[in-house]
């Protein structure tokens, strides 16, 4: 045990004095920094930006939520399910759902493979107490689907700030 803090201990110095131990060799010259400065161009070229599409869009895939009524322990939940109106066979729907009137999380999902123009088996979780839709706010949904080819598509929506990120693994 004494050896392995030794040497945590060794290449953490290590580590440390050589992020320390930068040198500055001659103090720049301001006329020589505006002679560098002219021999770039004024305008450079600008790079064009591809901006990809999603994949799939999230109203493609709408979700259609119910708050039940308590069961007779008084627990509230809530029941969902969605339709596939993309191309592709869904195998797994995942959204995370904030409780605003206990102020916690919950999520709601479904492995179940949707084949394209079907809809989901229902699937639930607790819902808010109060039973007010307004009480419930959905802010991540996580997809998988499998394309043409065989690879899958695995695709994250981020409602609160408004963005997607996806991969796609290949078989």
């Amino acid at each position: 045990m004494k050896k392995l803090v030794l040497l945590t201990f060794m290449v953490l110095a290590l580590v440390l004095s050589g992020c320390s131990a930068a040198e500055v060799d001659e103090p720049v010259d301001v006329a020589e920094a505006e002679d560098i400065s002219e021999e770039i161009p004024e305008e450079p070229e600008e790079l064009e930006e591809e901006e990809e599409e999603i994949p799939i869009h999230p109203d493609q895939i709408p979700w259609d939520i119910n708050i039940l009524e308590p069961n007779s322990i008084g627990s509230v939940y809530m029941e969902a399910t969605f339709t596939n109106n993309t191309d592709y066979p869904i195998t797994r729907y995942h959204m995370k759902v904030h409780l605003k009137d206990k102020n916690d999380t919950t999520y709601l999902t479904s492995h179940d493979t949707v084949m394209p123009g079907e809809t989901s088996p229902i699937f639930d979780s607790f819902g808010p107490e109060t039973m007010d839709p307004n009480d419930y706010e959905v802010l991540t949904l996580a997809v998988r689907a499998i394309l043409d080819n065989g690879d899958e598509l695995d695709i994250e929506y981020d409602f609160k700030l408004g963005q997607a990120y996806w991969d796609i693994y290949e078989k």
